[in-house]
């Protein structure tokens, strides 16, 4: 299996629950984090495309920090997980994305979605159309894109999006360009991923609305076939928090600094996760020891998810990123 990391790219601050223990942004403490991924083995970095998550609203620019996390690293893949396309041109997207993939040597992997931060939208003045117009955007988008990394002159011509001989030099180095990730898990997002992505990435609340996720990935497989595609060339990637500790009363010591924390969708989270019980219920969170952490990304693995995108809860705690390096990746 492969394990990444999903950037503390903005502070939790005591109630965000992605990386609550992080009081402020900082330059140190994020960058520190890249730094042990890459130094435990981890496969990837990636971050959010959102502009003021958390409770201070502290947040980098996913392509700004990206571009500094190209030149900081040399062996992991990078990309944002996942952009929304309701904020950037796709053609200008495409060349951020080319310039970024040759900063890192070609360790791109360009994550797209519909986008679902209402407020956000409204904040920094982004229209925000219902969602059935959003995804036709991502459909189009993609197209766009695909289009500025694989011809010579792109041109397009849509219902949203216009170009013509938009020229991308240089282009992406990877042949075809970098591998598309479509984030989302509705029955027309699936149908999207089918069409375009090389690998489909479910979040928290994509696995938690409507049917099981093991229903949803036998559904994208039908897609798939439907598509003329083989399933098994298709990646499949889990985004999810973790708390690892050597022991369970370690475990419970740090969960009792954690929670509760506030649980639901960004805008509306009015539901609480109490402690670890709760959180592994509702939230399918990888808590305990690493025998029983690497039990759990099993049951997942057997899902057909051969990647896993990782927040540390205990983060800036680096205990939690060691251990995981040192006991659970090797079982896995």
């Amino acid at each position: 299996m492969q394990f990444d990391l999903m950037a503390p790219a903005y502070a939790g601050a005591g109630v965000h629950r992605d990386y609550p223990l992080v009081d402020d942004l900082d330059h140190e403490t994020v960058m520190g984090a890249v730094d042990l991924a890459e130094e435990i083995g981890m496969g990837g970095v990636w971050a959010p495309d959102h502009f003021m998550l958390g409770p201070k609203k502290q947040e980098y620019e996913v392509w700004t920090f990206l571009s500094a996390v190209a030149e900081r690293t040399d062996d992991v893949d990078i990309g944002p997980l996942v952009g929304s396309i309701t904020y950037r041109n796709p053609a200008l997207l495409a060349k951020m994305a080319s310039t970024v993939d040759h900063l890192s040597g070609g360790r791109l992997r360009l994550g797209l979605g519909a986008g679902w931060h209402e407020e956000e939208h409204a904040a920094y003045g982004y229209d925000f159309p219902e969602v059935n117009e959003r995804i036709d955007m991502l459909d189009e988008g993609l197209r766009v894109c695909e289009a500025m990394f694989t011809e010579d002159a792109p041109s397009f011509a849509g219902e949203h999006y216009r170009i013509e001989d938009a020229f991308n030099e240089p282009s992406s180095p990877q042949d075809g360009g970098p591998p598309i990730v479509v984030g989302g898990a509705g029955p027309r997002m699936l149908r999207l991923a089918a069409r375009h992505a090389d690998e489909w990435n479910v979040e928290i609340s994509a696995r938690n609305r409507g049917p099981p996720v093991e229903f949803k990935a036998e559904k994208f497989d039908e897609y798939l076939r439907e598509e003329g595609r083989d399933p098994d060339d298709v990646e499949r990637s889990w985004l999810a928090h973790v708390l690892v500790r050597e022991d369970r009363d370690a475990v419970e010591a740090v969960a009792d600094r954690i929670f509760p924390l506030p649980w639901g969708e960004e805008s509306d989270m009015d539901e609480e996760l109490s402690g670890p019980e709760d959180a592994r219920e509702k939230g399918q969170f990888l808590i305990g020891t690493p025998a029983e952490v690497a039990a759990e990304i099993e049951s997942i693995r057997d899902l057909g998810f051969e990647k896993l995108q990782l927040m540390f809860l205990d983060y800036p705690d680096t205990r939690g990123m060691e251990l995981f390096g040192d006991e659970v990746m090797p079982r896995l």
